[in-house]
């Protein structure tokens, strides 16, 4: 039988399994697993290389920093507190009446020299008053002469026997009783007197009128409230103090040697008016306030309502008590950018490395802070320039050595 070529190749196929198809695909899949491992052992070398290269380029941070130098310890100890007129005068009827005339300033604003005349009130019935007592007055005092006479003639007549004793006793009595009744009568003169007075009311000080509710013509009542006035001569600023600014203050005012100590007010974020006021400090309370342990100290500013100061100054505005204060130890002063967290630095060592040091903010202001250390910073560099990573003993680079005094 005749066989044909072909149909014997594909024969012998089958029979062994698919002959140089089965090869290739063996090869194959060597080669992919060869690319396979290559890859992975190149990815897990270039991860291993990658620290070692990091760490052969990183660079020490460069940082400013500013030379700490000791300062007078001398700063200004704030509080806030309200100013307030040192006298208030509520201005009330003390005896009833039409009122006949009142101040030409006595309105919102106006001001009254001491001792001129607030108001007036109808004093007529108060003159009849007056003249009543004075006639009472009078009539008392001649019962008081005649009794006295009488008590003398009774005793002349007791003594040789002319009278019975009841007569005498008698005339004791009535000129006990004439006494009496020259007593009451001078006293009520005088109330009379003194309602006669309460019919004018005059300024006991410089005053400045806040309020008024009262015009000629009106009938006012005792004990209602007509006008309020304040002294012009003072205000005052009462304001709590930590006990370590007391220390401060305290220290301030024994550098005096008796003198006062001055403070000035200054307006604040809540105030309306617009100038600052110079004064003294007037008292440290003894004691601490125990719901805000705080303790009290009262300033006060001469002239604070007088006329320079109209619509620039106001009663019961807030403002800023502003105290010299002397502080204990060293102090130093440094950009306000040294600080971390308001209770440390970063200086740095011999070898440049950082040294974290507690401080203790006293004052700042203008982008600078007064600070106090416990450990002493005279001439030792502190860095200013804030990392994103910053470590005890970490390696750093100075890149300027500024004063600290000057700008960072």
């Amino acid at each position: 039988m005749v066989t044909d070529p072909e149909d014997d190749a594909a024969g012998q196929d089958r029979r062994t399994g698919g002959g140089p198809s089965r090869l290739w695909l063996v090869l194959g899949a060597a080669v992919l697993a060869g690319g396979l491992g290559i890859f992975f052992l190149s990815s897990s070398s270039g991860l291993a290389s990658t620290p070692a290269k990091a760490a052969a380029g990183e660079e020490t941070p460069l940082v400013e920093t500013v030379t700490a130098e000791i300062r007078e310890p001398v700063y200004t100890v704030e509080a806030p507190g309200r100013l307030k007129p040192r006298q208030t005068l509520r201005v009330v009827g003390e005896v009833a009446g039409k009122v006949t005339g009142t101040h030409p300033q006595l309105i919102r604003g106006g001001r009254i020299a001491a001792g001129e005349t607030l108001l007036r009130i109808d004093p007529g019935d108060y003159l009849a008053d007056v003249a009543q007592a004075e006639a009472r007055l009078e009539t008392a005092q001649a019962n008081l002469k005649r009794a006295r006479a009488e008590r003398a003639r009774q005793a002349r007549l007791a003594e040789i026997g002319a009278t019975p004793q009841a007569a005498l006793e008698s005339a004791v009595a009535a000129l006990t009783d004439a006494k009496a009744a020259v007593s009451q009568a001078e006293a009520q003169l005088d109330v009379s007197r003194r309602n006669l007075e309460k019919t004018s009311i005059t300024a006991p000080f410089p005053a400045l009128v806040i309020d008024e509710d009262v015009s000629e013509g009106t009938y006012v009542a005792p004990g209602a409230e007509l006008a309020r006035v304040i002294d012009t001569r003072a205000g005052e600023i009462t304001a709590g103090l930590s006990p370590e600014d007391v220390d401060a203050v305290r220290r301030a005012r024994a550098e005096k040697e008796g003198a006062q100590l001055d403070v000035r007010a200054v307006p604040n974020e809540g105030s309306l008016g617009s100038r600052a006021l110079t004064g003294y400090l007037d008292t440290l309370s003894p004691a601490i306030d125990p719901a805000s342990r705080t303790v009290t100290a009262i300033a006060v500013f001469p002239e604070a309502f007088a006329p320079g100061n109209d619509g620039e100054v106001f009663a019961e505005d807030f403002m800023t008590l502003q105290i010299e204060g002397r502080g204990e130890g060293p102090l130093y002063e440094m950009p306000a950018g040294v600080l971390r967290r308001d209770s440390y630095v970063w200086r740095l060592d011999a070898e440049s490395r950082l040294v974290r040091t507690p401080v203790e903010p006293v004052q700042r202001g203008d982008g600078r802070v007064l600070l106090r250390a416990g450990t002493r910073l005279e001439g030792e560099q502190v860095m200013v320039t804030p990392l994103a990573e910053e470590t005890e003993g970490m390696k750093v680079r100075p890149a300027s050595d500024a004063p600290a005094g000057g700008a960072p």
